[in-house]
């Protein structure tokens, strides 16, 4: 009776102490809220990776995706509030610079030459970059997609006079081609992929890829990161980890990108080597910016006359506390 009754309370001690660890565990846990605005494309390939094998967590991070059909509308959210954290491409970076000084970039975590595209139907004559003249050629505007359609007709020695241009939406591009009402489109993937594949053999891709190194960037306004820099470490150490991972585990990462997309796995192999995905923050960045706005400048897009110190919308910290070789910008 007495063994009985010690085993009874030996149980019962044992299940208190277990219940207390787990209490003081709930407790100490505690997450770190964060939201990210992220563009729907391949080019946010770190981010889905980094979500599929629970790095946001490990890193103690609660992280909200919203997404987004571009990089545009993503950081145009950041900086009305709705999300902390956004992914773009330069040119929307440099059109609001132009109006507030309140953001800054604190990493770029992926680059390509073949992601921006521009694609042409046969059938309208276009066999060549000289054949755009007089053509009608779809954008979206503000965007990746209307700076490089500028830089491609610079260097093919076209006058911008010479093209109409038409916005879009990105996702309204394939069709628009495709229904004739444009006769070219310049855009990303896997847009551009899809548009290749409704025209199939009436489709023609021009070659680009010297004209333009894209790079996708991790953006926060200022005030976020001045009074959450463990947030923004945290983030940036989840994306890293996540940008090793695609190094060592290729085949693994397009299946997990192809998922989350909704894509052909197809699709994803045949692209995923257009993209080097690595976390930087580089001087050909502060080049890009600057030429970008140089370029905005001269045609008009803005009222500004004088090219920002794109320095000034760098945030290095993060970055040096992270990963300080992966700095490469002259200070």
């Amino acid at each position: 009776m007495i063994k009985m009754e010690r085993k009874i309370i030996s149980l019962i001690l044992i299940l208190s102490f277990s219940l207390l660890v787990v209490g003081c565990s709930q407790e100490q846990v505690e997450f770190d809220k964060v939201t990210l605005g992220a563009e729907t494309s391949l080019l946010t390939a770190a981010v889905w990776v980094a979500e599929d094998q629970g790095y946001f967590q490990e890193q103690g991070l609660d992280l909200t995706i919203k997404e987004f059909d571009s990089g545009k509308a993503s950081f145009n959210d950041m900086l009305n509030g709705g999300v902390d954290i956004s992914t773009v491409a330069p040119t929307p970076i440099m059109f609001n610079s132009f109006k507030r000084q309140d953001f800054s970039i604190f990493a770029t975590f992926v680059d390509s030459n073949e992601d921006v595209k521009v694609i042409t139907r046969k059938d309208v004559g276009i066999n060549s970059a000289a054949d755009l003249k007089g053509k009608k050629i779809g954008i979206v505007d503000g965007s990746t997609s209307q700076f490089f359609l500028g830089a491609f007709l610079i260097y093919t020695k076209i006058l911008e006079s010479d093209v109409e241009t038409v916005s879009f939406i990105p996702s309204e591009l394939p069709s628009a081609l495709q229904n004739g009402d444009v006769d070219a489109i310049v855009i990303w993937e896997p847009h551009a992929y899809n548009a290749i594949n409704l025209l199939g053999d009436n489709s023609l891709v021009i070659p680009s890829s010297e004209v333009y190194t894209e790079t996708f960037n991790l953006m926060v306004l200022n005030k976020f990161v001045e009074d959450n820099p463990e947030i923004i470490e945290k983030f940036l150490m989840a994306v890293d980890e996540a940008t090793n991972f695609i190094k060592n585990n290729k085949e693994e990462s397009q299946t997990i990108v192809a998922e989350r997309l909704n894509l052909d796995q197809e699709i994803i192999t045949t692209l995923w080597d257009d993209f080097k995905f690595k976390i930087s923050l580089d001087q050909s960045l502060l080049v890009t910016l600057e030429d970008e706005a140089r370029w905005a400048i001269e045609n008009d897009l803005t009222d500004a006359k004088e090219v920002p110190n794109y320095l000034d919308y760098i945030h290095l910290n993060t970055l040096e506390k992270v990963k300080p070789e992966a700095i490469g910008i002259i200070r």
